[in-house]
C-alpha cells in the first residue's frame, strides 16, 4: 500500500526557499568580493616590490661596484624604513650576502630565487620564518664589470590577516542578510497566500443548499484566476447535476407513487364489499399491470445507474444495419398494423456497436416513433454512411416537436405531452436511455422536427480502417 504523505506547510517552504536562495546569492557575491580583493592587494604588493626593486637596481649602479655596494648598506635601509614586512638581499655571484634588510632573523632569501621564473616578475614564494609571500629578483651589472643579484619580497601575513578578518565579516553578512530575506519572504509569500486563504474559506462556505454562490476572484492575482475559474467551473457542473439529481428524485418519486396509489386504491375499492371472481381477476390484471409498469421502471433506472458509472461492458461488433433495422421493423410489425401505420427499411451500412445497447436503442425510438406517428402514415428506418459516422434514422409523420422541447426530451422522466405523464407504457426515460448508449459508444443522438415530420438521427463512430 502505498504511503500516506505527510501534509506540509506551503508558507514554511517559500520562506524556506527564500532563505536558502539569498544564503546561496549573497554567499557568491562575498566570494567575489573577497577573490577581487585579494587579486588587488596581491596586485598592491607585486606594485610595492616591482618599484623597490627598480629603486635598489639603481642604487646598486649608483655605487659603482660590490665594494661600495657592501660598504654603505645605510642607504638600502633607509628606503625600506616606511615599508614593514618588505625584505631586501643583495648577493655577489657566489651567493655571498652584500646587503640584507629583515625586521625578523633567519629571512633565507637566497632560497626564494627561482631561476625558471622570469626575471623582473613578481610570482609567490615560501619563506620559511615568514610563510607565504610575493617575491621578485632581477641580476644588475656594475660599472665595475661585477654582477649582482637583488632580491625583493614581500611577507603576505598582513595581507592574509586583513583577508581572514574580512572573510569573517563577509560570513556574518551572508547570515544576516539570509536570515532578513527569509523573515521579509515570510511577511511576502504571507501576503501573498491572502488570497488562497480567500478561496479556501469562500470554497468552504459552499453546501449543498447554496450552490449557486461563486468564488469571489475580482482583483485577485492572475496565477490564481486559472483555479479560481476552474473552481467555479466544477461548481457550475455540480450544480447542474444537483438540480438534475433534485428533480430526477421528484419525478421517480412521482412515476413510482401513481402506480401504487392506483394498485392500493384499486384493491381498497374492490374489498370494500365482497365482489364477483370476474372483478377480481379484472383487479388482478389491473395490478400486475401497474407492477410491470414499476418493473420496466426499475430496469431502465439499473441501467441509467450502470452507464453513469461506467459499469456497462460494451462488445462491440460489426454489425448489418440493414439487417438489423429489418428485425426490428418484424419484431414491431404488430404493433404497426394495430395503429394503420407502415414501417419501411431503406439504405445499407455497415455499423460498429454492441448488438443488444444498438436493437435497445433503436428498438426505443421506433416505439417512441410508433406512438406519436399519425394513424395511416408511415415510419421510416433507414441506415448511411459518412466519412466519420454510421447513421441510423428513424422518422414519423406527426405533430412536430416545439422547439422549446427539442433540448429536454433527452432528460430522464421529460415528456413533451404533459397529459402523458401517467401513462402505464410511458415512463419518461426511453429516449434517456438512448442518449446513454450513445455516450456509451462515443457516438451522439440527434432530433430534427420540421412540419409534421421529426427524425431522430443516432451517429455510430466508424471502425477504424473500415
Amino acid at each position: 500500500m502505498t504511503a500516506r504523505k505527510a501534509p506540509y506547510s506551503l508558507l514554511r517552504r517559500l520562506t524556506g526557499a527564500f532563505a536558502l536562495a539569498a544564503l546561496v546569492v549573497f554567499a557568491l557575491i562575498g566570494a567575489f568580493l573577497y577573490r577581487s580583493l585579494s587579486r588587488e592587494l596581491q596586485r598592491r604588493d607585486d606594485i610595492e616590490i616591482t618599484g623597490k626593486l627598480a629603486q635598489f637596481q639603481q642604487l646598486v649602479r649608483d655605487a659603482g661596484s660590490l665594494g661600495a655596494v657592501q660598504a654603505n648598506p645605510a642607504m638600502f635601509h633607509k628606503v625600506l624604513l616606511s615599508h614593514p614586512g618588505v625584505y631586501l638581499g643583495i648577493f655577489d655571484q657566489h651567493n655571498r650576502v652584500l646587503v640584507e634588510h629583515a625586521d625578523q632573523k633567519n629571512v633565507d632569501l637566497v632560497s626564494v630565487v627561482r631561476d625558471d621564473h622570469p626575471v623582473g616578475t613578481p610570482y609567490t614564494c615560501d619563506i620559511a620564518s615568514t610563510g607565504p609571500s610575493r617575491c621578485i629578483f632581477a641580476e644588475e651589472s656594475l660599472p665595475s664589470h661585477e654582477v649582482v643579484r637583488v632580491v625583493v619580497a614581500r611577507a603576505a601575513s598582513d595581507r592574509q590577516s586583513l583577508l581572514e578578518s574580512y572573510r569573517v565579516d563577509i560570513w556574518v553578512a551572508v547570515a544576516f542578510g539570509a536570515a532578513l530575506v527569509g523573515t521579509l519572504g515570510y511577511a511576502v509569500a504571507r501576503q501573498g497566500l491572502l488570497p488562497v486563504r480567500s478561496i479556501g474559506r469562500q470554497t468552504s462556505r459552499i453546501e449543498a443548499h447554496n450552490l449557486s454562490e461563486r468564488l469571489d476572484i475580482k482583483g485577485g492575482p492572475v496565477e490564481l484566476q486559472e483555479i479560481a475559474l476552474s473552481v467555479n467551473r466544477m461548481l457550475d457542473r455540480l450544480e447542474r447535476a444537483f438540480v438534475r439529481l433534485s428533480q430526477f428524485s421528484s419525478d421517480l418519486a412521482h412515476d413510482m407513487r401513481t402506480p401504487l396509489a392506483n394498485v392500493i386504491s384499486a384493491s381498497q375499492v374492490t374489498l370494500s364489499r365482497t365482489r364477483t371472481t370476474e372483478e377480481y381477476e379484472a383487479l388482478i390484471d389491473s395490478n400486475i399491470e401497474e407492477c410491470e409498469r414499476l418493473h420496466r421502471m426499475i430496469e431502465n433506472m439499473l441501467f441509467l445507474a450502470r452507464t453513469d458509472n461506467a459499469q456497462q461492458v460494451l462488445h462491440v461488433s460489426e454489425l448489418d444495419a440493414k439487417d438489423e433495422l429489418g428485425r426490428l421493423a418484424s419484431y414491431f410489425q404488430g404493433l404497426a398494423e394495430e395503429a394503420d401505420i407502415h414501417l419501411t427499411v431503406e439504405g445499407n451500412a455497415r455499423v460498429a456497436a454492441d448488438a443488444t445497447l444498438f436493437r435497445r436503442a433503436v428498438s426505443n425510438l421506433i416505439s417512441n416513433a410508433l406512438e406519436h406517428a399519425f394513424h395511416g402514415s408511415s415510419v421510416e428506418l433507414s441506415a448511411s454512411e459518412s466519412a466519420k459516422y454510421t447513421v441510423i434514422e428513424v422518422t414519423n409523420q406527426g405533430h412536430s416537436i416545439a422547439p422549446e422541447h427539442v433540448d429536454k426530451i433527452f432528460e430522464r422522466f421529460y415528456r413533451v405531452d404533459a397529459s402523458r405523464h401517467g401513462s402505464a407504457k410511458n415512463t419518461g426515460l426511453g429516449l434517456a436511455i438512448v442518449k446513454s448508449i450513445m455516450e456509451l459508444h462515443r457516438g451522439k443522438v440527434d432530433v430534427a422536427s420540421y412540419g409534421e415530420r421529426t427524425t431522430f438521427t443516432l451517429y455510430f463512430p466508424r471502425a477504424t480502417g473500415t
